[in-house]
């Protein structure tokens, strides 16, 4: 295509917005540095390291050649076909092949030749879990050895094995048949989080995800992904939606992310080789489609991109499929990066909403989460939300001419789809954040949001979740219970009135001083208020969403579209609108998508996609300062009026034709845009912080240490260290710990043992031998504890002493029962790289740290170190200097928390939390004294807001 004299052209049409203009908004922030794996904090905790751009010479490299031939055991002409890919033509730089080559005894020298020729070997395809042998697709077991060959020819140019549409699979097939169906939306995730791990285990724990829904964020949470993407186009959902998750997913938990479009759709697939009822040239996805996806991904920073197939016909000639994506790889080449993505918005659900599309492949079901649960008012929210920002998305793959695949952007292609264990530094690079569902109402949630807005974000919420919190958010409170307002309610919005259609609910909003009223009623329905640096629109709506069901039966038919029984109230729509509106960099006409992308100040790289079958009005406008030049990145055009180019049943001689006014249906276009960014903001880069290191948080509930870490979705934000008691040791097999030790260290998960609570004397363990049989059991079980630690290669052991016996053993023999015990144990823990820990504990020897220390010195054994106790220390009011009794070295943990006493002034309790202006206070100068070491809660927490404010606590008495 020529690339057209774009500002003459432009400047003659007035299509450029004028410098006075543009200043008449607010800033546009934006935010523009590609993500980096490597400074993620999860990076150097999780069992995968993610590639880089840097991996791949920072660029988008392209993908293909889905299959090899293996013949009697062996691959056969591997060469060749890589030859025909990645030399005769430029079709890819990452082969995709399927598992038969896993079973192939020269897989070694095909591993060698990928990587003497700087290929990469990707997502190896076809595991089908339940399915026994007899077929191709099937539940296979690899070859031992298999993957650590791969690893070790190939280091980072193995990509490692596919999950491939598999949280479709599981939602359409495994989902229905878990009992009870009906159980509660963290029982669900427990049931697809049994699923994977157990798929993941039988593939080596090194994965990539070829999602075909959006459980993304489930999958990379786990630390075993390179990367993540979708098969596009097919029988799935929406490209544009598919990625806000994609990328929302791989922004949260540091995983690059891919792009693929497929050639087959619900009626067939595309193919150049044959012919016949559901497959052939004209069968399956447009060319038209597949371009427009293709570029689409490129546009959205995907590390990889390619089609599904069909890049050859069948006399070995490149298909129109092939031309397109052997230019696009040329074009990538000439062209480089085209910038960083502008996703300006965040749109969040709570972590565990198991969130998904209103209709789907999967299901025959419409309006569901976790593929059981019906929507609840929380879930219409967020897909109200998302239908505004990607109109129609419900529709894609329902409809023969392809509508819903990609749709119009009234607001740019801007979003981002993140779960509410999104962490702080993440928000801050969003100008907006959209809480568009029903949070758990947990208070870090609540600091988080209240903080990104402080700092300068621009939070929207509905009073359904302000209600959840005591004190509301940012100074504003949901007051009292809901209200109904009637059918034909009017409302003054922005000075308009608006009549709601629909009954509602709706809570009083209780605002500080300083607010603007957005919506009014008889009280006021939404407003926004400043706080800090940011701001806060708050809507009284508790949803967004009518009170009851605008249609009672939804049905799901073909070339229809879905009807919604929950529509998004017309005044929350408006807000959201007037919201959105302020985030838009540069409009290109009505009915249009575009994508914008940031390469520097002042530069920008347009992706243009009219994705009707009809030509419409094209045109530049800036909201962010005076365009100096466009100009046309061009595309080939080459498979225009090819076979198969547009959908059966679509006119092509009706496509009209792109010029620098109009852009033809179907096409897509790329521009380079400079303007004078006279309004915007940048968002400077941070580095997120590092990791925790040496942080332990005692669980005490019940289930699993794996359940309980699935229960705090944040847990490794704050802690990267467990305390167990030993009962759990105890009363477990070996076989199921582990089963259990697999997962835990492929977290990184370290793992704490405290005896304390068993070293009573009577009735569980001694420590002195003054009752032979009982002494022998109270070994017997700490050996047992001591050989379990090991299987989750646990590294501490705490443990206290006991009482003395009443009668017949004397404190000097109880003392020297004790020495022996304890240079047994740590004989024993020596062996298997144990430090014990001893800590002083209410009613038990030693009394001080004196006493500890001259009990640590006798018993002379290099591992066994002193565990001080912050509330010992404070409830026997010794200050920083009792530290001194101890040897520097012998200082293992501190133990934190703070005693409290009774009515009579008596302390009858050393388990109280730190958290607090007056109790960090006491605490702090202990810790001072003894810097560096692992600091391990050591209260007694009744929910997991108190564990999440002593979380912050730690982190405010170390200093951050």
């Amino acid at each position: 295509m020529k690339a057209y004299a774009w500002v003459a052209v432009c400047l003659a049409s007035a299509l450029f917005l004028s410098p006075a203009s543009s200043q008449q908004r607010k800033p546009v922030r934006v935010y523009s540095t590609l993500l980096n794996p490597r400074e993620h904090p999860d990076d150097g905790r999780r069992h995968v390291r993610p590639p880089s751009w840097e991996t791949f010479g920072h660029r988008t490299l392209f993908t293909a050649l889905r299959g090899f031939e293996v013949k009697d055991g062996r691959l056969v002409r591997y060469k060749e076909e890589l030859d025909k890919y990645t030399r005769e033509h430029e079709l890819a730089e990452v082969i995709w092949p399927s598992y038969p080559i896993l079973f192939a005894n020269n897989l070694g020298d095909l591993a060698d030749e990928i990587r003497d020729r700087k290929l990469f070997l990707f997502d190896i395809w076809g595991y089908v879990p339940g399915s026994g042998p007899g077929g191709y697709w099937q539940q296979f077991e690899p070859p031992p050895g298999v993957f650590q060959m791969l690893e070790s020819k190939l280091g980072d140019r193995w990509l490692g094995m596919d999950v491939g549409e598999q949280d479709g699979r599981y939602i359409g097939g495994y989902a229905p048949q878990m009992y009870p169906v009906s159980a509660g939306r963290f029982d669900q995730y427990l049931n697809f989080h049994r699923h994977f791990e157990r798929f993941t285990s039988d593939l080596g724990n090194r994965m990539a995800t070829l999602v075909s829904l959006n459980f993304g964020h489930y999958f990379l949470k786990e630390g075993i992904y390179t990367l993540i993407g979708a098969e596009t186009a097919q029988a799935l959902p929406n490209g544009q939606v598919y990625y806000s998750f994609i990328r929302g997913a791989g922004k949260q938990y540091g995983v690059p992310w891919f792009g693929n479009a497929s050639v087959w759709n619900r009626w067939g697939h595309k193919t150049y080789s044959d012919s016949g009822s559901d497959f052939g040239p004209t069968k399956g996805t447009s060319v038209s489609l597949l371009k427009r996806l293709l570029y689409s991904h490129i546009l959205y920073n995907s590390l990889l991109v390619g089609f599904e197939s069909a890049w050859f016909d069948g006399g070995g000639k490149l298909t129109p499929i092939g031309h397109v994506q052997e230019s696009a790889n040329r074009w990538v080449k000439q062209n480089g990066q085209p910038g960083v993505m502008m996703t300006p918005i965040a749109v969040m659900a709570d972590f565990f909403s198991g969130w998904s599309f209103p209709r789907h492949l999967y299901s025959r079901h419409v309006y569901r989460v976790w593929g059981n649960l019906p929507y609840e008012s929380g879930d219409h929210l967020t897909d109200g939300v998302l239908d505004m920002l990607y109109p129609g998305y419900q529709d894609s793959s329902y409809f023969h001419d392809e509508r819903g695949f990609i749709t119009q952007t009234p607001y740019g292609d801007a979003a981002d789809a993140l779960l509410s264990d999104a962490p702080g530094w993440l928000l801050a690079r969003y100008p907006v954040v959209v809480v568009a569902g029903e949070l758990s109402g947990d208070i870090e949630t609540r600091d988080k949001l209240e903080e990104y807005v402080r700092q300068g974000g621009h939070l929207v919420i509905t009073a359904g979740n302000i209600a959840k919190w005591n004190g509301g958010i940012g100074g504003v409170t949901a007051a009292g219970p809901a209200r109904s307002f009637a059918p034909k309610q009017a409302l003054q919005v922005a000075g308009s009135r608006v009549v709601e259609d629909r009954a509602f609910e709706a809570i009083g909003l209780r605002l500080q001083a300083v607010h603007k009223v957005l919506v009014r009623s008889t009280g006021t329905l939404a407003a926004e208020v400043p706080l800090g640096r940011g701001r806060l629109t708050a809507l009284g709506s508790l949803f967004g969403v009518p009170k009851e069901a605008v249609i009672q039966t939804v049905r799901n038919e073909i070339d229809k579209p879905l009807a919604k029984p929950y529509p998004l109230l017309k005044h929350v729509r408006m807000i959201l609108d007037r919201v959105f509106r302020e985030q838009v960099l540069f409009d290109a006409g009505e009915g249009l998508s575009l994508i914008v992308c940031r390469k520097e100040a002042g530069e920008y790289t347009l992706g243009i996609t009219n994705n009707s079958w009809r030509e419409r009005p094209f045109h530049i406008v800036s909201h962010i300062g005076k365009i100096e030049s466009v100009n046309e990145l061009p595309l080939d055009r080459s498979e225009w009026g090819a076979t198969g180019h547009v959908p059966e049943g679509v006119d092509a001689s009706a496509l009209g034709s792109s010029t620098n006014r109009t852009i033809a249906g179907g096409d897509i276009r790329v521009l380079r845009v400079r303007v004078r960014d006279e309004n915007v903001e940048e968002i400077r880069h941070a580095a997120p912080p590092p990791g925790p290191r040496g942080r332990a948080l005692p669980l005490r509930g019940d289930g699993s240490i794996q359940e309980q870490i699935l229960r705090r979705p944040s847990f490794f934000q704050h802690f990267d260290t467990a305390v167990i008691d030993w009962r759990y040791l105890n009363s477990r097999e070996t076989e199921a710990l582990n089963k259990e030790a697999r997962w835990l260290k492929l977290q990184g998960l370290k793992v704490i043992v405290d005896l304390t609570s068993g070293l009573n004397l009577y009735p569980d363990l001694r420590i002195i031998d003054n009752i032979g049989s009982d002494y022998a059991a109270s070994m017997r079980a700490i050996d047992s504890v001591l050989s379990k630690m090991q299987i989750l290669d646990s590294r501490d052991l705490i443990l206290s002493l006991h009482r003395v016996p009443e009668n017949n053993f004397t404190r000097d023999e109880t003392w020297a029962g004790f020495e022996k015990t304890l240079r047994r144990i740590c004989g024993q823990a020596e062996s298997a790289r144990i430090t014990v820990h001893l800590r002083m504990a209410p009613g038990k020897p030693p009394s001080d740290l004196k006493e500890a220390a001259a009990f640590v010195a006798r018993v002379n054994m290099p591992n066994l170190k002193i565990a001080p106790s912050t509330a010992m220390l404070l409830a026997a009011k010794n200050g920083p200097e009792a530290l001194s009794a101890v040897p520097p070295e012998k200082v293992g943990m501190w133990l934190v928390a703070t005693p409290a006493s009774d009515i009579g002034g008596s302390v009858w309790q050393y388990h109280g939390p730190v958290a607090g202006k007056d109790l960090e206070a006491l605490v702090r100068p202990f810790l001072a004294a003894a810097p560096g070491v692992p600091l391990v809660l050591d209260a007694v927490y009744p929910d997991q807001d108190a564990e999440y404010r002593d979380a912050r606590a730690l982190d405010r008495l170390a200093g951050k």
